[in-house]
């Protein structure tokens, strides 16, 4: 099976809604790849991308033809194609369009496959309303005081502090059955999450998708 690597940031593209003037925005400063469907949306809106990667069962069928010399077919039935995605490409941050805002089991196993191993120090999912971002290790972001921020373990989650939001994370134990971060909140222009680096990341930060830039800027224009 190919694979590809970049030293920087990649764009993969699923077959939900997607946030186009974002996309379109940066499509043109990063590779991007489709995920399986993702490829219905580049080939419609004429977007440039290097491969599609899955397996092939919701892509349409005129489309299939066009991108043949295009296509990774991966057979396997026990992972998404946004997991195939991330198991084929090594790139430093994933920015990821169309994987949040269609069918809630699809979300939910996004959530799971972006604290799955992987080459990535950072995931993030841009929705139509909500962005989900994943870190590997201590993080922080400039977003206006006052924004809704919640952070959601997907397994056991140690953190070691925090800072600028309403309710601290200071050597915080959270996993999603006892303990959750449902509607924090910024009380500062800058936050700062640092989890424990004994376990790997089990954890994702959401915000608003308004402020997917803020976060863009952070990691890549920084």
């Amino acid at each position: 099976m190919k694979n590809f690597k970049h030293n920087g940031t990649v764009i993969l593209v699923g077959g939900s809604k997607v946030k186009l003037d974002t996309l379109k925005a940066i499509s043109k400063k990063h590779p991007v790849y489709a995920a399986d469907s993702g490829a219905n949306i580049l080939i419609d809106e004429q977007i440039n991308f290097e491969a599609v990667i899955g397996d092939m069962d919701s892509i349409d069928s005129k489309i299939l033809k066009i991108i043949k010399h295009k296509m990774i077919f991966i057979e396997d039935q026990d992972s998404t194609d946004f997991q195939k995605c991330l198991n084929t490409i090594k790139a430093e941050i994933f920015l990821g369009f169309g994987f949040l805002d269609h069918r809630l089991d699809h979300s939910l196993a996004s959530l799971t496959a972006m604290c799955q191993h992987n080459s990535a120090k950072a995931i993030i999912l841009v929705g139509e309303i909500d962005t989900v971002i994943f870190v590997k290790g201590e993080w922080s972001c400039s977003i206006p005081a006052g924004t809704r921020l919640s952070v959601w373990p997907l397994s056991n989650q140690f953190f070691l502090e925090s800072s600028g939001l309403k309710y601290s994370l200071n050597n915080l134990d959270m996993d999603p059955i006892n303990l959750i971060g449902t509607s924090n909140e910024t009380v500062e222009n800058r936050f700062s999450i640092k989890p424990s680096d004994e376990t790997p990341a089990r954890y994702v930060t959401i915000i608003p998708t308004k402020y997917f830039m803020n976060v863009y800027d952070e990691f890549i224009n920084t």
